[in-house]
């Protein structure tokens, strides 16, 4: 019988893998439908819970959910290593509309929005092999991931597409605080584990994020391509065109990703 590889890159043991979020393990489609009928519902929410006038759902839509996500990507291009405080951001656009809405209110109603982006989220066709494969391996996996959103709506999120069975914990930047390439997340991610960052990988899109973060945070990186290639120079200790070529990549050139088993 054959015996079970360890997982190795180059010259180094790895006992864990981190992965990043959107376009390595999935992509996005704003649900523009979804949205629309979710901001219908928020707007019957505010009205029966007598929060005052209330604006019309496309009011309510661009106003506060896409000002939101304005503020996100701006955040994004700025460089900031200080993840942002969404629910000040979400308080203030109602505050702005005449809405002051109690937290228990205004987490409801976020909730409502979040839950409309599960249908413009699609997880990658060869991801769920390519978790299992490595953990089948022995490898410790956690979501490490730039997400500013509310973390029991992301948690949600990932239960619903059913990431979170796959994987052993999840490290956002809404509950650390700070952003990739920030040491911080990738060590709070590497606690949650239980592994030493010197025996962690990190596999993502992103050269300034996931690669230079992972590598001053003492952790071995892989750049995927599949979805998103970003330009610039990178010091990644692999680059590979897929993150089905991870299992391989780790376990030697024999390994299946059905199987992880080196022949």
């Amino acid at each position: 019988m054959a015996e079970a590889a360890r997982a190795r890159l180059g010259d180094r043991p790895i006992d864990a893998v981190l992965l990043d979020y959107g376009f390595t393990l999935v992509t996005f489609d704003r649900p523009d439908a979804s949205l629309r009928s979710a901001h219908e519902e928020i707007r019957q929410r505010l009205l029966a819970a007598g929060a005052g006038p209330v604006p019309s759902a496309e009011t309510l839509l661009r106003e506060v959910h896409d000002r939101v996500e304005r503020e996100v990507e701006r955040r994004e291009s700025g460089g900031s290593l200080r993840e942002l405080d969404v629910v000040s951001v979400e308080r203030e656009a109602y505050a702005d509309l005449g809405l002051r809405l109690p937290s228990p209110l205004l987490d409801e109603v976020a909730g409502i929005a979040q839950r409309a982006w599960w249908g413009g989220v699609l997880v990658g066709a060869g991801v769920p092999a390519t978790l299992s494969a490595l953990r089948r391996g022995g490898l410790r996996l956690a979501l490490c991931s730039n997400a500013p959103y509310r973390p029991a709506s992301m948690h949600a999120q990932l239960r619903h597409l059913g990431l979170a069975a796959l994987l052993d914990g999840a490290t956002l930047s809404s509950e650390v605080g700070w952003r990739k390439p920030a040491a911080p997340i990738f060590a709070a991610c590497a606690g949650m584990l239980g592994v030493p960052p010197e025996r962690c990988v990190m596999a993502g899109d992103r050269r300034r994020e996931d690669v230079a973060g992972a590598r001053s945070a003492g952790m071995a990186a892989v750049r995927t391509r599949e979805h998103r290639d970003d330009p610039g120079e990178d010091d990644a200790d692999a680059v590979i065109d897929r993150l089905s070529e991870l299992p391989r990549l780790l376990f030697g050139a024999a390994t299946e990703v059905a199987g992880v088993v080196a022949s």
